[in-house]
Protein backbone atom coordinates (compact mmCIF):
# COMPACT_ATOMS: atom_id res chain seq x y z
CA UNK A 1 0.00 0.00 0.00
CA UNK A 2 1.35 3.42 -1.00
CA UNK A 3 1.91 5.73 2.03
CA UNK A 4 -0.44 8.70 2.19
CA UNK A 5 2.37 11.30 1.97
CA UNK A 6 3.84 9.61 -1.12
CA UNK A 7 0.42 9.38 -2.73
CA UNK A 8 -0.26 13.07 -2.08
CA UNK A 9 3.13 14.00 -3.59
CA UNK A 10 2.50 11.90 -6.71
CA UNK A 11 -0.97 13.38 -7.14
CA UNK A 12 0.50 16.89 -6.90
CA UNK A 13 3.11 16.08 -9.56
CA UNK A 14 0.43 14.64 -11.82
CA UNK A 15 -1.71 17.76 -11.39
CA UNK A 16 1.17 20.11 -12.24
CA UNK A 17 2.17 18.00 -15.23
CA UNK A 18 -1.42 17.97 -16.51
CA UNK A 19 -1.71 21.74 -16.20
CA UNK A 20 1.53 22.32 -18.10
CA UNK A 21 0.59 19.89 -20.86
CA UNK A 22 -2.85 21.40 -21.38
CA UNK A 23 -1.57 24.96 -21.51
CA UNK A 24 1.39 24.19 -23.74
CA UNK A 25 -0.87 23.95 -26.78
CA UNK A 26 -1.69 27.67 -26.55
CA UNK A 27 0.44 29.92 -28.72
CA UNK A 28 -0.18 33.24 -26.97
CA UNK A 29 -0.87 34.34 -23.39
CA UNK A 30 -4.23 35.83 -22.47
CA UNK A 31 -4.77 39.56 -22.49
CA UNK A 32 -5.84 39.30 -18.87
CA UNK A 33 -4.86 36.81 -16.17
CA UNK A 34 -5.49 36.33 -12.49
CA UNK A 35 -3.53 34.34 -9.96
CA UNK A 36 -2.64 33.40 -6.43
CA UNK A 37 0.84 33.24 -4.93
CA UNK A 38 2.17 32.35 -1.49
CA UNK A 39 5.61 32.16 0.03
CA UNK A 40 8.16 33.28 2.61
CA UNK A 41 9.44 36.75 3.47
CA UNK A 42 12.37 38.06 5.48
CA UNK A 43 12.55 41.49 7.11
CA UNK A 44 15.93 43.22 6.80
CA UNK A 45 16.52 45.91 9.45
CA UNK A 46 18.98 48.74 8.84
CA UNK A 47 19.91 52.07 10.50
CA UNK A 48 19.12 50.43 13.83
CA UNK A 49 19.44 52.45 17.07
CA UNK A 50 17.78 52.16 20.50
CA UNK A 51 17.34 55.10 22.90
CA UNK A 52 16.28 55.30 26.53
CA UNK A 53 15.06 58.79 27.44
CA UNK A 54 17.15 60.15 24.58
CA UNK A 55 20.35 58.29 25.55
CA UNK A 56 21.75 55.87 22.99
CA UNK A 57 21.91 52.33 24.39
CA UNK A 58 24.87 50.03 23.82
CA UNK A 59 24.96 46.34 22.92
CA UNK A 60 22.14 46.65 20.39
CA UNK A 61 21.46 44.07 17.68
CA UNK A 62 18.64 42.57 15.65
CA UNK A 63 17.70 39.21 14.15
CA UNK A 64 15.82 38.79 10.87
CA UNK A 65 13.34 35.91 10.77
CA UNK A 66 11.13 34.32 8.13
CA UNK A 67 7.46 35.20 7.87
CA UNK A 68 4.89 34.24 5.28
CA UNK A 69 2.19 35.71 3.03
CA UNK A 70 -0.56 34.98 0.53
CA UNK A 71 -1.39 37.27 -2.40
CA UNK A 72 -4.13 37.49 -5.01
CA UNK A 73 -3.37 39.37 -8.21
CA UNK A 74 -4.53 40.24 -11.71
CA UNK A 75 -2.32 40.80 -14.75
CA UNK A 76 -3.13 42.89 -17.81
CA UNK A 77 -0.89 42.11 -20.79
CA UNK A 78 0.00 44.73 -23.42
CA UNK A 79 2.38 42.98 -25.84
CA UNK A 80 5.52 42.41 -23.73
CA UNK A 81 4.43 44.85 -21.00
CA UNK A 82 2.08 44.01 -18.13
CA UNK A 83 0.29 45.78 -15.29
CA UNK A 84 -0.24 43.80 -12.09
CA UNK A 85 -2.41 45.04 -9.19
CA UNK A 86 -2.29 42.88 -6.04
CA UNK A 87 -3.79 42.52 -2.58
CA UNK A 88 -1.86 40.57 0.06
CA UNK A 89 -2.00 39.33 3.65
CA UNK A 90 1.44 39.30 5.34
CA UNK A 91 3.02 38.23 8.60
CA UNK A 92 6.46 39.69 9.42
CA UNK A 93 8.76 38.51 12.23
CA UNK A 94 11.98 39.95 13.72
CA UNK A 95 13.79 40.32 17.05
CA UNK A 96 15.31 43.55 18.40
CA UNK A 97 17.89 43.38 21.21
CA UNK A 98 19.30 46.03 23.56
CA UNK A 99 20.82 46.40 27.04
CA UNK A 100 20.39 48.93 29.82
CA UNK A 101 23.49 50.31 31.59
CA UNK A 102 23.98 49.36 35.22
CA UNK A 103 23.48 52.48 37.32
CA UNK A 104 26.69 53.59 39.02
CA UNK A 105 28.81 50.92 37.36
CA UNK A 106 30.86 50.69 34.20
CA UNK A 107 28.89 47.74 32.82
CA UNK A 108 25.57 46.81 31.24
CA UNK A 109 22.80 44.32 31.95
CA UNK A 110 22.43 41.20 29.74
CA UNK A 111 20.64 41.85 26.43
CA UNK A 112 16.86 42.04 26.31
CA UNK A 113 15.33 40.31 23.28
CA UNK A 114 12.09 41.83 22.03
CA UNK A 115 10.28 39.56 19.56
CA UNK A 116 8.04 41.48 17.13
CA UNK A 117 5.38 39.75 15.03
CA UNK A 118 3.18 41.98 12.86
CA UNK A 119 0.24 41.21 10.60
CA UNK A 120 -0.85 43.49 7.78
CA UNK A 121 -2.71 43.88 4.53
CA UNK A 122 -1.00 45.49 1.55
CA UNK A 123 -2.00 46.69 -1.90
CA UNK A 124 0.67 46.63 -4.59
CA UNK A 125 0.80 47.95 -8.14
CA UNK A 126 3.48 46.64 -10.51
CA UNK A 127 4.59 47.58 -14.01
CA UNK A 128 6.58 44.89 -15.80
CA UNK A 129 8.21 43.80 -19.04
CA UNK A 130 8.62 40.22 -20.29
CA UNK A 131 12.26 39.88 -21.33
CA UNK A 132 11.44 36.36 -22.58
CA UNK A 133 7.96 36.26 -24.10
CA UNK A 134 7.75 32.76 -25.60
CA UNK A 135 4.52 31.45 -24.09
CA UNK A 136 4.13 29.19 -22.13
CA UNK A 137 7.56 30.35 -20.91
CA UNK A 138 7.79 33.93 -19.63
CA UNK A 139 10.55 35.75 -17.78
CA UNK A 140 9.78 39.29 -16.67
CA UNK A 141 11.20 42.14 -14.61
CA UNK A 142 8.98 44.61 -12.76
CA UNK A 143 8.93 47.59 -10.43
CA UNK A 144 6.15 49.24 -8.48
CA UNK A 145 4.86 50.50 -5.15
CA UNK A 146 3.24 49.02 -2.07
CA UNK A 147 0.94 50.56 0.54
CA UNK A 148 0.76 48.55 3.74
CA UNK A 149 -1.70 48.71 6.61
CA UNK A 150 -0.58 47.00 9.84
CA UNK A 151 -3.58 45.98 11.96
CA UNK A 152 -1.97 43.92 14.74
CA UNK A 153 1.52 43.61 16.24
CA UNK A 154 2.51 41.17 18.99
CA UNK A 155 5.47 41.92 21.28
CA UNK A 156 7.07 39.43 23.64
CA UNK A 157 10.16 39.32 25.86
CA UNK A 158 9.20 36.06 27.56
CA UNK A 159 7.93 32.89 25.97
CA UNK A 160 4.81 32.88 28.16
CA UNK A 161 3.81 36.52 27.86
CA UNK A 162 2.75 38.39 24.73
CA UNK A 163 1.50 41.97 24.49
CA UNK A 164 -0.52 43.13 21.50
CA UNK A 165 -1.01 46.47 19.84
CA UNK A 166 -4.01 46.83 17.54
CA UNK A 167 -5.10 49.69 15.32
CA UNK A 168 -4.37 50.54 11.71
CA UNK A 169 -1.09 52.21 10.70
CA UNK A 170 -0.03 52.91 7.11
CA UNK A 171 3.38 52.56 5.49
CA UNK A 172 4.72 52.46 1.94
CA UNK A 173 7.66 51.08 -0.04
CA UNK A 174 9.05 50.62 -3.55
CA UNK A 175 9.30 47.19 -5.20
CA UNK A 176 11.80 45.60 -7.60
CA UNK A 177 11.61 42.01 -8.76
CA UNK A 178 11.53 39.21 -11.32
CA UNK A 179 8.86 36.68 -12.24
CA UNK A 180 8.93 33.38 -14.14
CA UNK A 181 5.95 31.64 -15.73
CA UNK A 182 6.03 28.00 -16.88
CA UNK A 183 2.55 27.62 -18.28
CA UNK A 184 0.29 28.25 -15.30
CA UNK A 185 3.03 27.84 -12.70
CA UNK A 186 4.27 31.19 -11.38
CA UNK A 187 7.47 32.07 -9.47
CA UNK A 188 8.32 35.47 -8.05
CA UNK A 189 11.34 37.04 -6.29
CA UNK A 190 11.07 40.63 -5.10
CA UNK A 191 12.63 43.23 -2.85
CA UNK A 192 10.62 45.90 -1.03
CA UNK A 193 12.84 48.88 -0.30
CA UNK A 194 13.04 50.96 2.86
CA UNK A 195 9.78 51.04 4.74
CA UNK A 196 10.43 54.46 6.34
CA UNK A 197 7.97 54.52 9.27
CA UNK A 198 9.25 51.54 11.24
CA UNK A 199 10.14 53.23 14.57
CA UNK A 200 8.70 51.81 17.81
CA UNK A 201 7.90 53.73 21.00
CA UNK A 202 7.42 51.15 23.73
CA UNK A 203 5.24 53.59 25.70
CA UNK A 204 2.59 53.20 22.96
CA UNK A 205 2.25 49.47 23.60
CA UNK A 206 -0.59 48.75 26.08
CA UNK A 207 0.46 47.19 29.42
CA UNK A 208 4.17 47.26 28.58
CA UNK A 209 6.37 47.26 31.75
CA UNK A 210 6.85 50.74 33.21
CA UNK A 211 10.67 50.60 33.16
CA UNK A 212 10.58 50.40 29.34
CA UNK A 213 8.31 53.40 28.78
CA UNK A 214 11.16 55.70 27.70
CA UNK A 215 12.64 53.24 25.19
CA UNK A 216 12.44 54.13 21.49
CA UNK A 217 13.66 51.86 18.70
CA UNK A 218 14.63 53.73 15.54
CA UNK A 219 15.03 51.66 12.39
CA UNK A 220 14.31 51.29 8.70
CA UNK A 221 13.20 48.00 7.19
CA UNK A 222 13.32 46.31 3.81
CA UNK A 223 11.70 43.02 2.83
CA UNK A 224 12.84 40.17 0.58
CA UNK A 225 10.28 37.56 -0.43
CA UNK A 226 10.04 34.48 -2.62
CA UNK A 227 6.77 32.98 -3.79
CA UNK A 228 5.27 30.25 -5.92
CA UNK A 229 1.73 30.16 -7.24
CA UNK A 230 -0.64 29.71 -10.15
CA UNK A 231 -1.66 32.17 -12.87
CA UNK A 232 -4.75 31.46 -14.98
Amino acid sequence: MIPQKTLSFLCSLFFLFSVICVDSVQAQPSKRNWGLRFGLNAVSINNYEVYDAGDLLANTSYTNKNGYFITGFARYNIDRFFLQPEIAWNEYRRTCSFSFPVEGANSIYPPINLDINSKNISTNFLVGYNIINDYPFLFGAFFGSSFTGTFRTNYSMETDKTLSKTGFSLNYSGILGFSINISRIYFDLRYEMCLPNADINLKNIPDFPENFKNVKIKKNESILDFSVGMMF
